[in-house]
């Protein structure tokens, strides 16, 4: 990850509920987002999967907690779903067989041109790599 990366994240939940496999590595990419060596960009559906627990439990103060932290993450640009987008990711669909939510977070880095997406989910690397886009494993 070179000083001017731009990435986009899909490791939300995981920096937030502090998941011990994976909180160093993301500590360290979040550290660099916050000091503004990568820009950062997330889809809003990552939002949308963010808030399924907190709003299936009833944690509003968790539901608004994340939200708060989201919208005023330094260097984080959110995102929205747009017909490009969704062109994009029905493209992607078509030719990769991949899950709708995957498929639009895809999509939207494919638009916005990133260099890189950090996910733990391995199966889209192969989808990555003929997309030109690299897959930043959170297990390396």
């Amino acid at each position: 990850m070179g000083q001017q990366s731009c990435l986009i994240l899909n490791c939300f939940i995981y920096y937030f509920e502090d998941n011990e496999i994976y909180a160093d590595r993301l500590e360290e990419i979040f550290t660099r987002i916050q000091d503004g060596k990568l820009k950062a960009n997330m889809s809003v559906l990552s939002i949308l999967e963010l808030l399924v627990r907190p709003k299936k439990e009833g944690n509003i103060f968790l539901e608004n907690r994340y939200k708060l932290a989201l919208m005023n993450y330094p260097n984080l640009k959110i995102i929205n779903v747009s017909v490009e987008v969704s062109d994009i990711a029905a493209g992607l669909r078509a030719v990769h067989r991949i899950k709708t939510p995957d498929a639009i977070i895809l999509a939207t880095a494919l638009y916005i041109k990133v260099d890189g997406f950090v996910t733990n989910d391995t199966r889209l690397k192969s989808v990555c790599e003929s997309e030109g886009i690299a897959l930043i494993g959170l297990d390396a």
